[in-house]
């Protein structure tokens, strides 16, 4: 019973600090995607210069898997670009369209034909073992090309398809050439090319409602868990907004009763915590209700005292 009364006052008071990185006890950091013949950028377009190690003539460029991560964290608080994209129909999208929601960004290749695959197929299973956590559109997700100009609109569309992606919050984003390196810098996005592809960063950036990036999620085969817990986190944080006071505590009891069940992957309702809930609720009610009777019986008592005193004296 305990439980579920806590459970009614974290909803109305639930607040995360924002901005706050998640703890990246995903164990994959970095991994060499790509294969042989895929088109990619020069090596002059390695992000964050201090990640790339230093190597001698002749050996293949690599990642600084501590150096790419503090670069990733570095990036935590910081306000997502309002750059320019195009989405998989060739149409104008701008990142702050997104505002309003959490957004999950992740960046891939179109020419890859392992990591990034596996990684997305990753993500589409996270998403939908979130569902009965968040709810319905809750959220966004974008998938960004970083390989351009071979990222096009119909390059990601080809990739979206060959995923089966097909979810109305999930959009497949092309950067202009010119816009790439900054676009991944400001999500603290590592990577340089190699000649089987790219040796990049794996994971998923969470950037809040208000646009800024919340938390850093790294690994290739990520779980609901690992992306739901900073998502309830922001949820849980935000206001109410247009939601009547009840809906929203209704919202919030709703996310906080549900818990990740690793056998499934997904999220499931606590029902043993709601039926603690329901008790406390219940218990409250019934005290309410009690002291309510109780001081109606102790007013009507006072009223018949004062309506029998005055009788008494004037008989007297």
């Amino acid at each position: 019973m305990l439980a579920g009364l806590l459970c009614a006052v974290s909803a109305l008071g639930a607040v995360a600090p924002q901005a706050v990185a998640a703890a990246p006890a995903v164990a994959v950091t970095r991994a060499a995607s790509g294969s042989d013949g895929v088109q990619t950028a020069p090596a002059s377009t390695a992000l964050a210069p201090s990640a790339v190690a230093p190597r001698a003539s002749g050996e293949v460029p690599r990642l600084v898997e501590a150096e790419a991560l503090r670069i990733g964290q570095a990036a935590v608080g910081r306000e997502v670009p309002d750059d320019v994209l195009l989405d998989r129909r060739g149409r104008r999208v701008r990142l702050t369209d997104y505002r309003g929601k959490p957004l999950l960004v992740s960046f891939i290749y179109t020419g890859c034909f392992q990591i990034c695959p596996t990684q997305t197929k990753a993500l589409l299973d996270a998403v939908k073992g979130l569902e009965t956590l968040l709810g319905a559109d809750q959220f966004n997700v974008v998938s960004i090309g970083f390989n351009q100009p071979f990222d096009d609109p119909q390059a990601m569309r080809a990739f979206a398809a060959q995923q089966r992606i097909q979810a109305p919050n999930w959009e497949f984003l092309s950067p202009p050439p010119a816009a790439v390196e900054s676009l991944t810098r400001a999500f603290g996005f590592s990577y340089v090319a190699t000649p089987a592809g790219f040796d990049h960063l794996l994971g998923v950036t969470v950037v809040d409602a208000r646009g800024r990036i919340h938390a850093q999620v790294y690994g290739e085969r990520l779980r609901s868990d690992q992306i739901g817990r900073p998502l309830r986190e922001l949820l849980l944080a935000e206001p109410p907004g247009v939601q009547s006071t009840l809906a929203a505590m209704v919202e919030r009891v709703r996310i906080l009763c549900t818990k990740y069940d690793t056998d499934s992957g997904e999220y499931r309702y606590d029902y043993k915590l709601i039926l603690e809930l329901i008790g406390g609720l219940l218990f409250f009610g019934t005290m309410t209700v009690y002291f309510l009777l109780e001081w109606r019986n102790r007013l009507r008592s006072r009223k018949l005292s004062c309506t029998i005193t005055p009788a008494s004296g004037s008989a007297a």
